[in-house]
């Protein structure tokens, strides 16, 4: 039942309880006892009586038996040390009457900021409070005075309880949350390495052809390659054939060469025999395919069928100053 709650109010020797719900008071009964050890069944009674869907319970005291101290001389420290101050000098505030104490306090609001409010009650009357919530099934929210609910007068052993609760449940947090981290942890590697095997799975479908693909690609440059020296070879031939034109065009009718070596650079090696050497020089330099020409050494002259020859080497070289018109 949502809102359901079981209000107690105790007083010395009676007790009163209110089923709530949604503000509406539902049931009401009350109960008398005798003794502290008569309460815890006395509150029981009335829980069993109350209708079952009521699993909350908070609990008023009335003066007495609860002592109410307001303390103006506290030095000013956090609230939540002001209860444990006052804890510590329970027999300096209040009437211990040979009983342990169950102390609370609160400051005063802000415009009295150096005034506490105080409140104490034997721990074996809170003690019965919280057996006869435990015997009757209900969770036992809040033990506070009258008119004082800012203060809770829970046993020790409740609050001990309670605290021992909430590190259960802060460490099963902590499990939880480290479980669902390791969870993720292990499915996003699960997913790296699922991941990871299908990318090897599809390098390994596609290393076949992307092999055939690389080696064509090879193939198509080693043709190119092959194509240009072809090409390069055919345009080289043309102006080896048209050097050797130019020269055996421009040579004297009266010589004769026995060898041509021409390089592709321009430069090469003319070795044969004329009346006169010179006139083959001067002839062979104004060639604009071949640059440069000069004879290696002097002209040995030779007496040939009656007449005299003078055999040459001749020598020819790009020089800086001048170019040949194919570029040669």
């Amino acid at each position: 039942m949502t809102g359901a709650l079981l209000r107690l109010r105790i007083g010395r020797s009676i007790l009163r309880a209110e089923a709530v719900s949604t503000g509406v008071v539902s049931w009401a009964g009350e109960a008398t006892y005798a003794q502290v050890t008569e309460l815890a069944d006395a509150i029981a009674r009335l829980a069993a009586e109350a209708h079952p869907g009521y699993r909350r319970l908070t609990a008023v005291l009335e003066r007495p038996p609860p002592q109410l101290r307001t303390r103006p001389d506290l030095p000013p420290v956090k609230a939540r040390h002001l209860a444990a101050l006052v804890a510590q000098q329970a027999g300096r505030f209040f009437r211990k009457n040979g009983q342990v104490l169950v102390t609370d306090a609160a400051w005063v609001g802000k415009e009295a900021p150096g005034v506490a409010r105080a409140a104490a009650v034997e721990e074996p009357l809170v003690e019965a409070i919280a057996a006869g919530a435990r015997a009757a099934g209900v969770w036992l929210e809040t033990i506070a005075p009258v008119d004082q609910h800012t203060l809770t007068l829970l046993p020790q052993s409740e609050r001990e309880s309670r605290e021992r609760a909430a590190r259960r449940r802060t460490r099963r947090l902590a499990l939880a949350t480290c479980s669902i981290w390791l969870t993720a942890g292990a499915l996003f590697c699960g997913r790296l390495l699922w991941e990871r095997r299908a990318v090897e799975q599809e390098l390994a479908a596609l290393r076949q052809p992307l092999g055939a693909v690389l080696e064509a690609r090879r193939e198509l440059r080693d043709a190119e390659t092959t194509l240009n020296a072809i090409a390069a070879a055919e345009r080289e031939r043309g102006r080896s054939l048209k050097a050797l034109a130019a020269v055996t065009g421009v040579l004297p009718d009266s010589s004769v060469v026995t060898s041509l070596a021409w390089n592709l650079d321009g430069t090469g090696v003319l070795v044969g025999a004329a009346r006169r050497a010179t006139d083959v020089l001067a002839r062979l330099d104004r060639l604009p395919v071949l640059s440069g020409a000069r004879l290696d050494g002097p002209a040995v002259r030779e007496t040939i069928a009656g007449r005299d020859w003078e055999r040459f080497t001749i020598l020819f070289r790009r020089d800086g100053g001048r170019e040949t018109g194919d570029g040669s």
